[in-house]
C-alpha cells in the first residue's frame, strides 16, 4: 500500500531548504508514495512546484514567515485538518516556521512518522535575547513531537545538542544534496557569459550567490571588493541574488564608486554556468546550516573563500581546500583574493569521492531509509 507523505515548507524562496524539498517531491517513487506538498504563497519557486507531475500542491495563505500569533494559529489548525483528512502517514517539515507548526499539527493529528530537517536553527547570536529564547523554546518543544531530526551537517547537530534541542538518538545527518555532476561538467564561454553583465572577462572574477539578507551579509561582499580595488583594478565582483538589502547595496556601491567593477545581477536560472565562469567563489554569510552554493562551487573545482562559521568550516575542512576568515575581517579576505589571483591552484578529481555524500541522489536514498520505517 502506498504511503501518504506531506512535505511542508514555509515559502518557496530560492534557498537550500527549498531545493531539497523540491527534489524530494519530484523524485520520490510515486509507486510507493502519494506526495503532498504544502507551502505558503508568494515564493520565487511557486510556479516550479506547480509543474511537477505526480504530486499534489497546496498553497496555505496563513503559512507566513514572520511570527504572527493570529495567522500561526490558523495555519496550525489548517495543517492538522489537512493531515487528518488526507490520512497522512509521514510529515516531513523544512524551515523554522513550517517546522514548528507542522510538527505541532502532525502530533495533534496522530501522524505516524514526523521528520524535521534542520537546514539551520532559527536562533543565533545576531538576534536579541528575547527573540533568541522564543525560538529556542519553540524548537525544544517541537523536538519532543518529532521522531527524527535530520541535520544537514555535524555542526548543525552539535549546535542543537549544545542548546538541548532534542536527544542525540533523534538526530541523523543527511547532507543537503546538490547535483554534483551538473556543476562538475558544466560548460560555459566566460567571455560571452560576462559580456551581458558588462564585465571584462579578462579580469579575475570573484562571485557569490545568495539572498540579499542579513544572513548572507552582502555588505561585506562590497567591503571586500572595495578593499581589493584599492590594490588591483583588474578584478571584478559579481553577486547573483535579490532581497530586502538591495537598495542599501546599491547605495554603498555608488558611495565607493564601484559601479563598473561590482555587479549585483539578481537571480539566475543556471547557477552551474555562473559558478563555472568564476575564478573564485566567495561566501560572506554570518550564519549557515550547510551552504549548498559552497558545495556547488567545490564541485565546479573553484577555490572558495568563506567566513569561518559553522557549516562553512565543516565543509572547507572536510575537502581541505579553501580559505576561512572571521566575519567582519574583510581586509584579510581581500588579501587572500589577491594572493589567489597570482597563483594557479587546482582541485584534483579526488574531491568527488568526498562529495559523494553531498549528492542529491545519495540524499534521496538516505531519506527513503527513514520513510520506510513507517508500518
Amino acid at each position: 500500500m502506498k504511503k501518504n507523505i506531506a512535505i511542508v515548507i514555509t515559502k518557496m524562496e530560492l534557498g537550500g531548504a527549498q531545493k531539497v524539498a523540491l527534489f524530494l517531491a519530484k523524485n520520490l517513487d510515486k509507486k510507493k508514495y502519494n506526495v503532498y506538498f504544502i507551502t505558503g504563497i508568494g515564493g520565487y519557486l511557486d510556479e516550479t512546484i506547480k509543474k511537477i507531475n505526480g504530486i499534489k500542491v497546496y498553497f496555505m495563505k496563513n503559512l507566513k514567515h514572520p511570527i504572527s500569533p493570529f495567522f500561526d494559529i490558523l495555519a496550525l489548525f489548517e495543517l492538522k485538518k489537512f493531515f487528518k483528512e488526507n490520512k497522512i502517514d509521514i510529515v516531513h517539515t523544512h524551515s523554522s516556521k513550517a517546522g514548528i507548526l507542522g510538527r505541532f499539527a502532525a502530533k495533534m493529528a496522530g501522524v505516524k512518522l514526523i521528520i524535521h530537517t534542520i537546514h539551520g536553527f532559527p536562533f543565533h547570536k545576531y538576534q536579541n535575547f528575547f527573540i533568541f529564547n522564543i525560538y529556542l523554546m519553540l524548537e525544544k518543544i517541537a523536538a519532543k513531537f518529532c521522531h527524527k531530526l535530520v541535520a544537514v551537517g555535524k555542526d548543525v547537530m552539535d549546535y542543537g545538542l549544545r542548546y538541548k534541542v532534542g536527544k542525540r538518538e533523534q538526530y541523523v545527518i543527511i547532507r543537503a544534496g546538490v547535483d554534483i555532476n551538473l556543476f562538475k561538467n558544466a560548460k560555459v564561454n566566460k567571455k560571452e557569459y560576462f559580456k551581458k553583465y558588462e564585465i571584462n572577462h579578462q579580469d579575475f572574477i570573484v562571485g557569490m550567490i545568495g539572498n540579499l539578507k542579513k544572513q548572507k551579509n552582502p555588505i561585506e561582499f562590497i567591503n571586500i571588493a572595495d578593499e581589493v580595488m584599492k590594490k588591483d583594478k583588474n578584478v571584478s565582483f559579481i553577486f547573483a541574488g535579490d532581497g530586502p538589502l538591495k537598495t542599501k547595496v546599491n547605495i554603498l556601491i555608488k558611495k565607493f564608486n564601484l559601479e563598473e567593477k561590482v555587479k549585483f545581477i539578481g537571480w539566475i536560472n543556471e547557477p552551474e554556468k555562473f559558478i563555472r565562469a568564476l575564478d573564485v567563489f566567495l561566501l560572506t554569510s554570518l550564519w549557515e546550516g550547510l551552504p549548498c552554493t559552497l558545495v556547488q562551487a567545490i564541485a565546479a573545482k573553484k577555490f572558495c573563500i568563506a567566513t569561518d562559521i559553522d557549516g562553512n568550516r565543516e565543509l572547507i575542512n572536510k575537502v581541505n581546500f579553501g580559505f576561512l576568515y572571521k566575519p567582519g575581517n574583510y581586509i584579510l579576505a581581500a588579501e587572500e583574493i589577491l594572493k589567489i589571483k597570482n597563483k594557479k591552484l587546482k582541485i584534483t578529481d579526488n574531491i568527488y569521492k568526498i562529495l559523494k555524500e553531498f549528492d542529491e541522489n545519495f540524499m534521496l536514498k538516505e531519506y527513503e531509509k527513514i520513510y520506510k520505517s513507517v508500518n
